[in-house]
């Protein structure tokens, strides 16, 4: 396993204040383990910085000319890249707005302009352990991987995986669905925009999930019992599948409409 402690976390700020980014890189200089990697004034230049440098921490204002923080987040909910967020605000009362759309990222915190640099330090602290903890987890299964096993497993009730250069872990209970498309595993959540699994397959997908939990459909699907909501029969049968408001269709053959039926009816007794 490497050694994490001295790795250090690397940081861009979003802010349209000059005065606030200078500011930040200055408190940042005296943090250790912390460094800034580049700034930007606005949304697109932000997400431009954001791709180019991949960061481990993003500074966010919220309100800024055009668009906004929220707007930035909007744009990344595309990239599977694990950031964590701190806000940086001269609202307060933004806050909980700010953590509830930042819910499907790494780590998310909020600090109150104007910026006491103790705060954004003990913040800082707070995002590192856990931080360095994911590392120590990635080192951990980058052995697994260069040792041979398999590129998923099952893992207190989560899959973990590689998926290029990052690794993830996924809830078995935040699973909608997996997908069997273009030989790799597509996987429906509710907190992500679909990931992708690679040289894997479905059948290995199905040994891992709980059988109770989750339900085989021909060669394509498998789908989260808990999570079906309605079944539509006929000519095209399909069955919607939703959790913490978001939902997906999945076209169904007739073949498979009772199977699914009996399924979403036995979890609802």
């Amino acid at each position: 396993m490497m050694n994490t402690k001295q790795l250090t976390a690397k940081i861009v700020i979003v802010d349209d204040e000059f005065f606030v980014r200078q500011t930040l890189v200055s408190m940042i200089a005296n943090i250790p383990n912390a460094m800034v990697v580049g700034e930007a004034e606005d949304v697109g230049s932000g997400i431009e910085l954001i791709l180019e440098k991949e960061p481990d921490l993003i500074l966010l204002d919220i309100k800024m000319p055009v668009r906004s923080g929220f707007d930035l987040l909007e744009e990344l909910t595309h990239c599977q890249q694990q950031y964590g967020l701190i806000f940086v605000s001269g609202y307060p009362d933004e806050a909980l707005t700010a953590v509830q759309k930042a819910a499907p990222y790494f780590h998310s915190d909020f600090v109150v302009k104007p910026i006491d640099p103790v705060i954004l330090q003990t913040k800082f602290s707070i995002f590192y352990n856990k931080w360095q903890a994911a590392k120590e987890q990635e080192s951990e299964l980058a052995g697994l991987l260069e040792t041979g096993i398999p590129q998923i497993a099952y893992k207190s009730d989560q899959l973990v995986f590689q998926n290029s250069q990052l690794f993830h872990c996924i809830d078995i209970d935040d699973i909608l669905y997996c997908e069997s498309a273009n030989r790799q595993i597509n996987v429906y959540c509710s907190q992500y925009e679909h990931i992708n699994i690679p040289n894997t397959t479905l059948d290995a997908i199905e040994r891992m999930l709980p059988a109770d939990a989750f339900i085989r459909i021909g060669k394509s699907h498998i789908l989260n019992k808990s999570a079906i909501r309605f079944i539509q029969k006929g000519n095209r049968p399909k069955c919607i599948l939703a959790r913490n408001g978001k939902s997906y269709e999945v076209q169904l053959y007739a073949s498979n409409v009772e199977k699914v039926e009996q399924s979403y009816s036995i979890t609802r007794k």
